[in-house]
């Protein structure tokens, strides 16, 4: 099974902590932007429980903010707010099916980010991202005072069969997660955090 993702994330503290590691830690709540409440419930949990596994502070959102169409309305941003979330990863589809190329999300991402993703479809798309089976578009917003602010806009894909809706929806869940394990490193330099395995190994007993 193949995808792709390309997911530009900003530096900002998004990292559970390594063990005995004393690192604020953000909640990050999944938001699935989806016409079926049970479609949106059932990707926001098995998400949010593949990022916990990874060891993410991330809750599905649904239950905070049953209805949601985007991140502009005061009133959504503030139940998020209130219950203890301080980002947002929202998934929206932005083509499923025949037809489906990373066109879909050209206008929803930067230049740069685009033409990422154009490079790397090459790299290891069999269609240069041309003909693919789906194209997940996906978002970073930071919950703060002034509003929901968004910090990173880029795409996941599938680019062969799957068997199954389920089998689909996992990869798409797992190379979402992949992209934020990669990104840790990076965030961690830039905070000037010691790097988790360092950390891990220094709060092992001896």
């Amino acid at each position: 099974m193949r995808g792709g993702i390309v997911l530009a994330l900003a530096f900002w503290l998004l990292l559970a902590p390594a063990t005995g590691e004393p690192v604020q830690t953000w909640r990050i709540a999944m938001v699935a932007l989806a016409e079926d409440p049970e479609v949106r419930a059932g990707f926001e949990e098995g998400l949010a429980a593949k990022l916990r596994a990874s060891d993410y502070d991330a809750v599905p959102s649904y239950e905070i903010i049953p209805e949601v169409d985007d991140l502009d309305d005061p009133d959504t941003v503030q139940r998020l707010a209130a219950a203890g979330v301080q980002a947002v990863l929202m998934t929206r589809p932005a083509a499923i099916g025949p037809g489906s190329t990373l066109e879909s999300v050209k206008n929803d991402v930067s230049g740069e980010v685009y033409a990422s993703m154009r490079a790397f479809a090459r790299e290891i798309s069999p269609s240069n991202g041309e003909e693919l089976i789906a194209v997940i578009h996906t978002a970073i917003y930071a919950i703060g005072n002034d509003g929901a602010q968004m910090i990173s806009s880029g795409a996941v894909w599938l680019d062969e069969t799957v068997q199954t809706r389920e089998e689909g929806i996992e990869t798409l869940q797992n190379l979402i997660v992949a992209a934020l394990n990669k990104a840790r490193p990076a965030i961690r330099q830039h905070l000037g955090l010691p790097p988790l395995r360092q950390q891990a190994r220094r709060t092992a007993p001896e």
